[in-house]
């Protein structure tokens, strides 16, 4: 009952002071609003309940070469399964895109084919919506046939037939038949869009390692004892194939966010920090405002110690107070915090958390605000708390406490110099974010991104096609697409940079290797007009010509990090490299040796954030693939012409649908979505407590000037003019400021290091950078500063003398 008339009290002292409280809650509200949007995301990624079966108990496994992570081959994932006691399940699946064709219209889309077992593993089939999922028997060569639909491709591109299963589509020109499909959940988040049965061939070649393997232990089993178990069969596997599996090992990993990327992590949680930097500034700021109302109340407090209330009472008061005025900042925060989680989601690239972290103000989330609002609550509270509890009742009753500078000034401009510390920090983290960016925009990719257009265009999907065939089609393919008006270039390739290569392995002619000792190269099978149509230099030697193709020299074309990296220097165009290449119809690849005949300017296809990596190309008529791309570039928008080209498709093959249609410029974009993420967050966080910090110092220095009115007057009474006064004011704030961004200089090294592991190409920060940083934000004191030092100027001496 006590608290609950606290409550009361201090719920009717936040009505009698509308202005103070509408600036108090109005901070809070940003705060605790930014908190409790980034905590939704942290909880959804690391905290949440997944949606699976018996979740805690997923793990994944893996195969690593020296350290590094790698995929699975079938062969070793049958012998996982016959060797392992300590799964109670063990699945393997992948993602493939293939060709799905409704009613005449094809589409390319993710498929997951899965073994029979995977699904119910999840627990995606508990229930179906339809039907059943994968049986046993549907994991063999020649009975994988059938598919398994999720929830939202059955409504959008089958209308929710519920007569579906037993139907027969059509999957690469081939018909499937229907099963089953998925329960409305989780898996409709998952970037496959159907699944297929995985058929195993114990037969496969153990080199190609391309499967990903998840288990779930016994119950039990511990991480330790799993990984103790898979040593071994990794030890007896690597004796038994000594060949494909020496020095290979396996890991088992829990299945969370196993697949999210240390730098997400990390980003995440530097940006939970910054909004706890936000939250501080904003409880400094309060703090700030409490202790200059608490000196207004000196003759309240007075008057209750006389009448009995004890030091304990005043503090409880004071806290309870200050908690509920956190309370109502956190309910607006709360509103808040639903508009910033809806921001945060559209912003977020793509598959950067997993599928299943539902980011979203939840019950747990909702907790955690309480939580925080009651904590901050306490903590702005405690500075005004024990300014009431020390003040020296008899001395403020006998008139003693109406001192000239306020009383506990020095406090406030402590508290000011930590939220100006605190400011400076999360600034800096700003910069640093928007430096690395613009570094990041302003790299040179090696292309001409402008008006280029790319697509997938593989013939292999569910069609036998030789190497005579594919060239073939793809050369009727390039000179109908050349002929469209509005198309400038066009090239076959079977990748495209800053989207996708394949790689490979290489050694220098002449020069004895290992073979798992040969450097990795990227890949790339390209058709003479691919240089020019991306806008690609070559640097020595010459391009490829019509005239290298099936029966004449093998050549290749590579860039300078190849030179540098895989024939250190020497002249290239003197060399020959064997190149490990996979042949269509073969399971196993081939050695072909090829002249180097030229060199191109390095081409950043990983991306801006990623180094150069050598790379060789060959000619794609010596040596032409089914699974290829196309490049085109255009003197138009290529959204004008996405439609001739579809139609130029369809005269050639009905089924072909173009896939993962896009230009570089949405490339770039996409690319660069994660750093913008990162910048978009962090630039507002610091603006916010840019803000803040000015907010702070103003309210210091005009309450310091409301609480001297009478000291400047009798200054200005005995001569002082008004620039002397203004100076003084501006002198003392910004001096208070100085002490904050010195304080804030130590915490922006500390940000600048923790940060340098997340953004890339950052590098050391420059110190012109860090005194911008700061310039900015000692400018924004001084113009905070500036308003009350005129009003300390405006005083009229007479009206300030006369004031009780």
């Amino acid at each position: 009952m006590t608290l609950l008339r606290d409550a009361a009290f201090g719920l009717r002292l936040l009505r009698r002071n509308p202005g103070s409280t509408l600036v108090a809650v109005l901070t809070l509200a940003l705060g605790i609003g930014a908190t409790t949007a980034m905590f939704s995301v942290i909880y959804a990624t690391w905290l949440a309940p997944l949606p699976y079966r018996d979740a805690e108990r997923l793990v994944m496994v893996w195969s690593r070469f020296e350290g590094r992570r790698e995929s699975v081959s079938q062969a070793d994932f049958v012998d996982w399964r016959r060797r392992a006691t300590v799964f109670e399940d063990l699945n393997a699946w992948n993602g493939r895109e293939v060709n799905l064709s409704v009613d005449g219209r094809p589409e390319r889309i993710t498929a997951g084919p899965g073994t029979p077992g995977f699904l119910p593993m999840l627990g995606y089939g508990h229930p179906l919506a339809l039907g059943r999922a994968f049986v046993e028997e549907e994991g063999t060569p020649g009975r994988e046939h059938v598919v398994v639909l999720t929830h939202r491709l059955w409504q959008q591109r089958f209308g929710g037939d519920p007569a579906i299963v037993g139907k027969a589509i059509r999957i690469n020109q081939e018909p499937y038949t229907v099963v089953g499909v998925l329960g409305k959940g989780p898996a409709d988040e998952n970037m496959n869009r159907l699944w297929l049965p995985l058929a195993l061939d114990p037969q496969q070649n153990r080199t190609w390692r391309w499967m990903l393997v998840m288990g779930r232990l016994k119950p039990g089993v511990t991480l330790a004892h799993a990984n103790q178990e898979m040593a071994l069969v990794a030890q007896g596997l690597a004796e038994e194939y000594p060949v494909t599996n020496a020095k290979w090992t396996i890991s088992v990993e829990p299945f969370r966010n196993n697949f999210v990327a240390g730098e997400t992590k990390t980003a995440l949680w530097l940006l939970l920090g910054a909004v706890g930097f936000v939250l501080l500034i904003a409880c400094t700021n309060v703090a700030n405002l409490l202790l200059a109302r608490g000196t207004t109340r000196q003759r309240e407090l007075a008057l209750r110690s006389s009448l009995g209330a004890t030091r304990g009472v005043v503090v409880r008061q004071f806290l309870t107070e200050s908690v509920v005025l956190s309370l109502v900042g956190g309910a607006i925060g709360v509103a808040l915090a639903y508009g910033l989680v809806d921001a945060i989601v559209a912003l977020l690239p793509p598959f950067t958390l997993p599928t299943e972290a539902d980011i979203r103000l939840n019950v747990p989330v909702l907790l955690f605000t309480l939580a925080a609002c009651t904590l901050s609550g306490i903590l702005f509270g405690c500075a005004p708390a024990w300014q009431a509890a020390r003040s020296d009742a008899n001395a403020t009753l006998k008139g003693a406490g109406r001192a000239l500078s306020g009383g506990h000034e020095g406090l406030r401009r402590a508290l000011v110099v930590v939220e100006f510390g605190l400011a400076l920090s999360l600034l800096c983290g700003g910069g640093l974010a928007l430096q690395s960016f613009l570094t990041l925009v302003r790299t040179d990719l090696g292309v001409r991104t402008e008006r280029v257009l790319t697509f997938s265009l593989p013939l292999s999907e569910g069609r036998e096609y030789s190497p005579e065939q594919a060239s073939a089609f793809y050369r009727v393919l390039l000179d109908r697409v050349t002929a469209l008006p509005g198309v400038s270039r066009a090239s076959v390739s079977t990748g495209i940079p800053l989207r996708w290569m394949n790689g490979t392995r290489v050694a220098v002619a002449g020069e004895a290797m290992e073979p798992d000792k040969r450097p990795r190269a990227a890949f790339n099978s390209v058709t003479p007009e691919f240089y020019e149509t991306l806008g690609m230099r070559i640097v020595r030697g010459r391009a490829f010509t019509e005239r290298d193709r099936a029966g004449s020299e093998p050549v290749a074309i590579v860039n300078e990090s190849f030179v540098a990296r895989v024939l250190h220097g020497a002249d290239p165009l003197t060399r020959r490299v064997v190149v490990e290449e996979d042949v269509p119809g073969r399971q196993d690849s081939v050695m072909v040796e090829r002249q180097i005949v030229g060199v191109y300017a390095d081409v950043r296809t990983g991306g801006p954030q990623n180094p150069v990596e050598p790379q060789i190309d060959v000619p794609f008529w010596q040596s032409p693939v089914p699974w290829s791309a196309v490049v085109v570039r255009t003197t138009m928008d290529p959204a004008v012409l996405q439609p001739s080209l579809a139609a130029v498709i369809t005269s050639l093959d009905p089924d072909l649908p173009m896939g993962n249609t896009k230009t570089l410029e949405q490339v770039v974009r996409e690319r660069l979505a994660s750093d913008r993420f990162n910048v978009a967050l962090f630039t507002s966080f610091a603006a916010v407590a840019l803000v803040l910090a000015a907010v702070g110092i103003y309210g210091v220095m005009a309450f310091t000037v409301a609480q001297r009115a009478r000291e400047i007057g009798l200054r200005m009474a005995l001569g002082a003019r008004r620039a002397d006064v203004m100076s003084a004011v501006v002198r003392e704030g910004m001096t208070t400021a100085a002490g904050g961004a010195l304080l804030g200089s130590v915490g922006a090294y500390v940000v600048a290091q923790a940060m340098r592991g997340v953004l890339p190409r950052l590098g050391e920060p420059s110190a012109t950078a860090f005194v911008l940083v700061a310039a900015t934000l000692l400018a924004s004191a001084l113009v905070a500063c500036l308003v009350p030092a005129w009003r300390a100027a405006s005083i009229d001496p007479m009206v300030a003398l006369r004031q009780e």
